[in-house]
């Protein structure tokens, strides 16, 4: 698998306002990833295959800065029929390098990264490169993302090319491997000021820290429950003896306090090399967020 350059995704001034528009107001307010899906948008026609490219550059994560021979980020999407009125939303962040060691996003993240797509529902995943944080070679951060309007404007740069093809998301899946995982629970501390609703999250390996952010995101998903919202989910996968067993253990606890239990919300344990975990685990996951893992253990 090979970057293609030629078909990069870049900005497109000349795209109608009114879709960039569309897109904003479903990934800004929270009831309208839900209700967008009531009836297709004006101007949806004809159908896209599915495919995959490279993103050379996202002015969204300019703040990222460039890293040489790697784009802003890799896509990844199923088919989308024409007239589909759902549309799911998958982010991973990807984990550190080792020190020196290239990056590789397209090469070697996106196929270890879980990000294989069932034919439904309609899926987009985007795969963005962290920003190498200074002074700590290998390790990455997601500055971008984590303020308010962050991710929305990422995903809308990312979905503008596609044009007035694509319905409006509706459903939103953050997933994110080791080091990502920092940036997915500022992700998920930043949905809760109102401005984002994130339906599921998927920790593979990835909580070293304070288990608080994810926590307080599932009480807070789980509590709605207003028609058409979809019912959210949260995975995290933890290997017993590391970093991440104790945050995840204490994520458990909380999980069982707040009465949120398995299949939707679960902590699992798996012996699993911990480079492998979002590729044995995330496909079954996007096929469905309740599906047992087998070779896992409830902590």
């Amino acid at each position: 698998m090979t970057a293609d350059r030629r078909h990069g995704i870049m900005r497109h001034p000349r795209l109608a306002g009114v879709i960039v528009a569309t897109r904003r107001l479903a990934l800004l307010a929270m009831p309208a990833l839900a209700s967008c899906a009531a009836s297709p948008r004006p101007g949806v026609t004809g159908g896209i295959p599915a495919g995959e490219m490279a993103v050379p550059r996202l002015a969204a994560l300019a703040s990222h800065g460039s890293l040489a021979g790697e784009p802003d980020a890799a896509l990844r999407w199923t088919a989308i029929p024409a007239g589909a009125t759902q549309l799911r939303i998958i982010v991973h962040l990807h984990g550190f390098s080792a020190p020196g060691e290239p990056l590789r996003l397209v090469q070697g993240r996106l196929p270890g990264s879980g990000l294989v797509l069932p034919p439904t529902p309609p899926s987009i995943a985007i795969l963005p490169r962290g920003r190498p944080v200074p002074g700590r070679p290998g390790a990455f951060d997601w500055p971008a993302m984590g303020v308010p309007g962050g991710l929305q404007a990422v995903v809308e740069e990312a979905l503008a090319p596609f044009g007035p093809r694509l319905p409006a998301p509706t459903h939103l899946v953050l997933t994110a491997h080791s080091g990502g995982g920092s940036g997915l629970a500022r992700i998920l501390e930043t949905s809760l000021r109102g401005a984002l609703r994130v339906d599921e999250a998927h920790l593979f390996d990835a909580l070293y820290g304070d288990h608080g952010p994810v926590l307080r995101w599932a009480r807070a998903r789980a509590a709605d429950q207003r028609p058409g919202v979809p019912v959210p989910a949260l995975a995290a996968i933890a290997r017993p003896g590391t970093a991440t067993e104790a945050p995840s253990r204490r994520l458990a606890a909380g999980l069982a306090q707040a009465g949120l239990g398995a299949p939707r919300f679960r902590v699992l344990l798996t012996s699993a090399p911990h480079n492998d975990i979002p590729r044995l685990f995330g496909p079954s996951l996007l096929a469905d967020a309740a599906a047992a893992l087998p070779a896992t253990s409830l902590a």
